[in-house]
């Protein structure tokens, strides 16, 4: 025994096994894949493993198709070798994706492939087919609109001294030719909150709706929006008046005028409310009123004011019956006669007249004859006889008539 093992071949047999059984060791997962021999590579050095939310890559003539349908992330399970299978999971070095080349649009059920897995490996993919439908792309630009939420009833122009504008005021969309078709209206929503100081917001998204409200799947660009609002509004409380034209029929006298509120707001810059320091009147025509009525009126946002609030007033004109007064003998003065000259009335024969005055019950139980002037103005007038009308004042709210509207009489 002892000669045999001391034999040169017993050495070069016993090297051979060793090197033989490093090759082994060191390549045994690589040996194993290659070998179907259960007794030289025993199965238990496979493994398999699961990998989750694998990105979906799609091959796809982009500028021409769009493709709907696609999910954005598979499942991937793998198994093989662990020196291999742990490197494939760890460094994800390949590709999982659909191939979409070459197909007309329409509806179509597709495998889901894998590149760059090692031949060791076998791959499953759940799932292994999807169906797409691939459609023209299509492209519009559309302008964006503003829409402010959480301002708890805030009105607009109470905030902005001006329209908040927008940048860029277009956006360009692009999608299936079925979803373009739906588009309804482009917006930006704006929650108050996101406004700074000065009243601008960055990077507001970009939504896109059909026309039940319904937000469509397509792709937007830009998908932001910047915002730039004024926010230097002010506000200034001013009291509403009325004036009235025309004259009421003979038969009715004005009681009075009343507006509900009797002040109204402005809101605006700071700058253009101070150059105002009054609300354009309410002009009521007088020929128009045949009772008392009540009416609504709408009031005049002057140039540069954002807004007037109340926008609309209620106006409520009142009128009663007339009554009639009548005062006899009532003076008539002469105004701006010459030194040195003098008059004579001829008709009538003396400078007195009989009025008749018009009101409510209580102002003409009130009216003094002190309360009225009645007279004649001859200033610039010649020697001789004339003809002057005759001039009445009377206190606010009395009407009068009377026969004589003018007077004849020689100056000397």
């Amino acid at each position: 025994m002892e000669k045999w093992i001391k034999s040169p071949w017993f050495t070069r047999i016993v090297s051979l096994f060793l090197a033989l059984f490093l090759f082994l060791t060191v390549n045994l997962d690589e040996n194993t894949s290659r070998s179907d021999d259960p007794f030289l590579f025993p199965q238990g050095t496979t493994e398999m493993e699961t990998m989750e939310n694998v990105p979906l890559q799609v091959d796809l003539e982009e500028e021409r198709y769009v493709v709907r349908g696609v999910p954005d992330t598979v499942e991937v399970s793998i198994e093989g070798p662990v020196s291999v299978v742990t490197q494939a999971v760890r460094q994800r070095n390949f590709d999982i994706f659909i191939n979409l080349n070459g197909l007309e649009p329409g509806t179509h059920e597709v495998d889901v492939q894998h590149q760059g897995m090692s031949s060791q490996l076998n791959v499953f993919i759940q799932p292994q087919t999807i169906e797409v439908t691939i459609e023209e792309r299509s492209s519009v630009t559309r302008p964006v609109e503003l829409e402010f939420v959480g301002r708890n009833g805030t009105e607009l122009s109470e905030v902005f001294a001006s329209s908040p504008t927008i940048s860029p005021e277009e956006v360009e969309i692009t999608g299936p030719k079925s979803e373009i078709d739906k588009i309804g209206i482009v917006k930006a929503i704006v929650d108050f909150n996101d406004l700074t100081e000065d009243g601008n917001a960055r990077n507001i998204p970009v939504k896109v709706y059909d026309p039940q409200g319904n937000e469509l799947n397509v792709f937007i660009n830009p998908s932001t929006v910047n915002i730039e609002a004024d926010v230097s509004i002010s506000d200034k409380r001013l009291p509403l008046e009325t004036e009235t034209t025309g004259e009421l029929s003979d038969e009715l006298v004005l009681e009075g005028i009343n507006v509900t509120p009797v002040t109204a707001t402005m809101y605006g810059p700071a700058e253009t409310l101070s150059d105002i320091d009054r609300i354009e009147p309410i002009m009521i025509d007088l020929t128009e009123i045949s009772e008392s009525m009540t009416y609504e009126h709408e009031l005049d946002t002057p140039p540069g004011v954002r807004k007037v609030e109340p926008e609309a007033v209620s106006v409520e004109v009142v009128v009663e019956e007339a009554q009639e007064r009548e005062i006899t003998d009532l003076d008539i003065e002469v105004e701006n006669l010459t030194e040195g000259r003098d008059i004579t009335f001829i008709d009538p024969e003396e400078p007195v007249i009989d009025v008749t005055f018009i009101g409510k019950e209580s102002d003409l139980e009130e009216l003094q004859e002190e309360d009225i002037r009645i007279w004649i103005d001859v200033s610039e007038t010649i020697e001789g006889e004339v003809y002057k009308n005759i001039e009445i004042d009377t206190p606010d709210g009395i009407r009068y008539r009377t026969d004589i509207e003018r007077v004849r009489v020689r100056i000397e």
